[in-house]
């Protein structure tokens, strides 16, 4: 007779939820809920580009995703960053630069942490190094990798400026979509669920991102972040309008763009977008150590920048 009874009761459930899934559509995704998921997602070792178009004064400049990316393996502990971007789409003219010192047609950086090292790589620094330590400057090329520090030395640096601690900046929390919902709110950004789509001929999910300025620029944490010299930063702010989207992978729950957009609110043909897209490492991002570099004494770096400083706020 139990055993009836316990068959009954669970036909009578399995009826239940069928029927529940019956009545109506389901509710669509909460975007709190997806995005908290998409912050406890990993992915390492993992790409990121970054793209941008702004358009003012009747001329546009566009830098290619491609001219800035930055590539993270938490396992291996490395980190490389590169970016090079050309002079013509920057709106430089023609020779300005060779006035800079800068061989070719483009403003190149590198940065790698590799094999417990820094490495950076830019012709830029050869005049900056030159500038700074004058007669203390290394022997080799300086256009070339130069290694600026060890696992040990950066360590060091770092413990040495420990009591500098950064202000408190506007964070979504950790602690579940509730959380993240609040936070958001009381600093003035919506997110809504954009429904499933195909975006770069991919599946994904599709969030926007409102943004009331206004509220924003009154939160507490935001004010607290800025610093008391913002005032005319949140001016600038107040005369423009932002929003965003947020692509999700639906099969790993990973953001693989995040898109920003800046329109003037006098002049809506004045825009700016923001592109910044993960994906797995492509290559195109040198991620090892270089098999040859300038090593660049950081303690006498840093003693003949702050040296440098100090004359300049004698002056």
């Amino acid at each position: 007779m139990r055993n009836r009874l316990a068959r009954l009761a669970s036909l009578l459930a399995v009826a239940a939820l069928v029927a529940a899934g019956c009545g109506g559509p389901a509710a669509p995704p909460d975007a709190y809920e997806q995005l908290n998921t998409s912050l406890t997602s990993t992915w390492s070792p993992i790409q990121v580009n970054v793209g941008v178009k702004v358009t003012a004064a009747g001329q546009t400049i566009t830098i290619d995703p491609k001219a800035i990316a930055f590539v993270v393996d938490t396992a291996a502990a490395k980190f490389a960053f590169h970016m090079s971007l050309p002079g013509a789409d920057l709106g430089m003219p023609a020779g300005a630069l060779d006035a800079l010192g800068i061989a070719g047609d483009s403003i190149d950086f590198d940065v790698i942490y590799a094999a417990d090292a820094l490495y950076m790589r830019s012709a830029m620094l050869k005049p900056t190094l030159r500038l700074i330590l004058r007669s203390k400057v290394p022997a080799g090329d300086l256009t070339g990798w130069l290694k600026l520090g060890t696992k040990e030395e950066l360590m060091a640096l770092q413990a040495l400026s420990g009591g500098l601690k950064p202000q408190s900046s506007f964070a979504p929390p950790s602690s579940g979509p509730g959380a993240i919902k609040a936070s958001f709110e009381a600093a003035g950004i919506t997110l809504t669920d954009g429904g499933p789509v195909k975006h770069n001929g991919a599946d994904a999910r599709h969030i926007t991102i409102a943004v009331d300025i206004d509220k924003l620029v009154a939160d507490p944490s935001f004010r607290a972040g800025a610093g008391p010299q913002s005032g005319p930063t949140i001016a600038v702010m107040r005369s423009l309008s932002f929003a965003g989207d947020l692509w999700i992978d639906p099969a790993n729950n990973r953001i693989v763009e995040a898109d920003a957009h800046v329109t003037s609110i006098k002049d809506p043909t004045q825009v700016g977008d923001v592109t910044i897209t993960a994906h797995d490492p492509d290559g195109s991002v040198a991620l090892d150590a270089p098999t040859s570099s300038v090593d660049v004494p950081l303690g006498t770096l840093i003693s003949e920048m702050m040296k440098l400083i100090g004359k300049g706020a004698e002056s």
